[in-house]
C-alpha cells in the first residue's frame, strides 16, 4: 500500500528522533501484523543505530547529497516490491533528523527496514558495495540491527566490494535440505 505523502504532514517526534509523517505510517504498516511494540522496538533500535553509526557513515559519504522525504518514501516502498535487491541508499535522508535536527545517513533507515523484511520473508542477505570500507561498515550494521530487533534468524554475508555498484542487498530464500532434496522457505 502507498502512502501519498500529503497522508500525514510534519514530523513525529520518538526516541530522540524525528520522523516524517508518512514515512512512520510506512513503517507502522509494515509492522502492523505485530503489537504497536514492534514499532516502538523499530524505532528505539533505530535511535541507537543512528548515535552509534552516523558519525562514521557521515565522514565515509561526506560529498554525498541530501534526499527528500518523499525520495525516500518512495524508495522505501519500492524495496518492498522488488523481489531480490534492495537498493541501500546514500547520502542523508530529510525524513528521518537527529536529536540535532541533521538529516540522518539514509542507509541506516534502510538497513534497519531491510534487516526487518528480510526477517519476514526468510531472507538471506547478500550485501555488495563499491567500497572496501563501507562493505565492513555494512556488515557491523546489520549485525547491530538484528541483535537490536533480535532477528538471529536473518543471514547476512558480505561480498567482495564491486566496481560501479552502489550498496545492494541481495535477497534470496533461505533453504534446507531434507531427506535429500533442497526445500525453499518462502
Amino acid at each position: 500500500m502507498n502512502i501519498s505523502p500529503q497522508s500525514t504532514q510534519g514530523y513525529q517526534h520518538r526516541d530522540e528522533l524525528f520522523i516524517d509523517g508518512s514515512l512512520l505510517v510506512f513503517v507502522e504498516q509494515q509492522l502492523s501484523s505485530h503489537e504497536g511494540e514492534a514499532v516502538d522496538d523499530f524505532l528505539e533500535a533505530l535511535a541507537i543505530l543512528v548515535d552509534e553509526f552516523g558519525p562514521r557513515y557521515r565522514r565515509l559519504n561526506q560529498n554525498s547529497q541530501e534526499m527528500s522525504c518523499d525520495e525516500h518514501l518512495s524508495r522505501c516502498q519500492q524495496s518492498l516490491t522488488m523481489s531480490t535487491a534492495i537498493n541501500i541508499s546514500r547520502g542523508s535522508s530529510k525524513a528521518v533528523l537527529d536529536q540535532h535536527s541533521c538529516a540522518i545517513p539514509s542507509c541506516i533507515f534502510d538497513a534497519l527496514l531491510t534487516a526487518m523484511i528480510a526477517h519476514q520473508r526468510g531472507w538471506v542477505l547478500s550485501l555488495s558495495t563499491s567500497k572496501p570500507l563501507e562493505a565492513v561498515l555494512m556488515e557491523a550494521l546489520f549485525k547491530r540491527a538484528q541483535q537490536l530487533m533480535n532477528l538471529s534468524d536473518v543471514q547476512v554475508e558480505v561480498l567482495p566490494p564491486l566496481d560501479n555498484v552502489a550498496c545492494i542487498a541481495q535477497a534470496r530464500q533461505q533453504a534446507t535440505f531434507s531427506e535429500g532434496s533442497l526445500v525453499s522457505h518462502a
